[in-house]
């Protein structure tokens, strides 16, 4: 069975499918793979899991659910192992959950339960000075809650998303092992990392380039609606357009939403979006789907609007009428902090 680009991966954790395991770097026969170890050093392990996440997206001209499955899972496991690697470079403790814990004879026996992935890049950042973009951060964190899914009850997520975050992720990885972990590697190891990372690069870039000419294709569909344009919260790609004639959806990745409070929801998720304080009713429409100073819209992405994810409608004057509590369209110095319903009855 194969999967089109513009279908949803679903995959069910209870299929037996065989384990996640990375692919071999030297492929042995029957009697070989008995007499000889495993033996991959942490940079070199997760660099082979990067090889496994594209063989499985460039396996087929479609990838099937199951290559996006184990392309998930092991990119994730490829970011746990490289950005752990870097920590490891600053003091093998910090690795551990919770490193005042932490023994030598725990560590070399790998008997620990150790920080996350969210973890880590703080750690990275507050002791080691490496900083990690918040973009690159957002997607390592989609992919985190991708795995998770995967590993406890399934996952449900478009073909296209998945590959494009994938891609988005195999660049930051490749750059991060190239600029944080190869100048500490001895020379034999560098020189198969690097041999290794230059096959991810050509086939990252066959994914990318998919992606690129695609979004050209888009230029012309949405270049009137940058207004309302949205960075979706799937792929990543600035493709969400919301409001208009068409169904809510992801121009790109075609992730469609029948409700724009569902959509308001992911996206609130997503971004990190103070929910309580953000999520109001509309005062064109009356829809509880307004999202009051936190969208970054295609047309101003510097700023945080407050978009209507119901009709498309952008406010820059709101306030919260001081009687009802309801949003509306501040106009006026003098309306007393009242929407105009409220200011007519006083």
């Amino acid at each position: 069975m194969t999967l089109g680009k513009d279908a949803t991966l679903i995959v069910n954790p209870g299929a037996d499918e065989g384990a996640p395991v990375p692919r071999s770097g030297v492929e042995a026969g029957p009697a070989e793979s008995l007499s000889h170890e495993v033996n991959f050093p942490p940079v070199q392990n997760g660099v082979d899991y990067l090889l496994s996440v594209v063989d499985h997206l460039t396996a087929e001209e479609q990838p099937r659910p199951r290559d996006l499955k184990y392309a998930v899972l092991h990119l994730q496991a490829a970011a746990e192992v490289l950005l752990k690697a870097r920590l490891q470079l600053e003091h093998w403790s910090l690795v551990f959950k919770d490193p005042g814990q932490a023994t030598r004879a725990k560590f070399e026996a790998g008997d620990f339960d150790s920080c996350t992935t969210a973890g880590a890049i703080v750690r990275l950042k507050d002791i080691a000075g490496v900083v990690v973009a918040d973009k690159n951060a957002k997607s390592l964190a989609i992919l985190s809650r991708w795995r998770n899914s995967l590993q406890h009850y399934g996952l449900k997520a478009n073909a296209r998303a998945v590959d494009t975050r994938a891609a988005q992720v195999l660049d930051f990885l490749i750059a991060f092992v190239h600029g944080e972990l190869l100048p500490a590697l001895p020379g034999e190891e560098a020189a198969t990392v690097v041999s290794e990372l230059g096959r991810v690069g050509d086939k990252v870039r066959t994914i990318k380039s998919f992606i690129e000419a695609r979004l050209k294709r888009l230029a012309d569909e949405l270049k009137d609606c940058k207004d309302r344009t949205l960075e979706c919260c799937f792929c990543g790609e600035a493709a969400l357009v919301v409001g208009g004639a068409h169904p809510l959806s992801c121009r790109f990745c075609h992730t469609t939403w029948t409700d724009p409070n569902d959509a308001l929801t992911d996206y609130v998720e997503a971004y990190d979006v103070n929910f309580d304080s953000n999520f109001q009713t509309c005062p064109n429409c009356a829809e509880y789907a307004l999202l009051v100073g936190g969208a970054r819209v295609v047309q101003a992405p510097e700023q945080r609007r407050s978009l209507c994810f119901s009709c498309g409608l952008t406010f820059d004057d709101l306030a919260e009428c001081v009687d009802c509590l309801n949003t509306y369209v501040s106009d006026a110095e003098d309306d007393l902090g009242l929407c105009g319903v409220c200011f007519g009855a006083r």
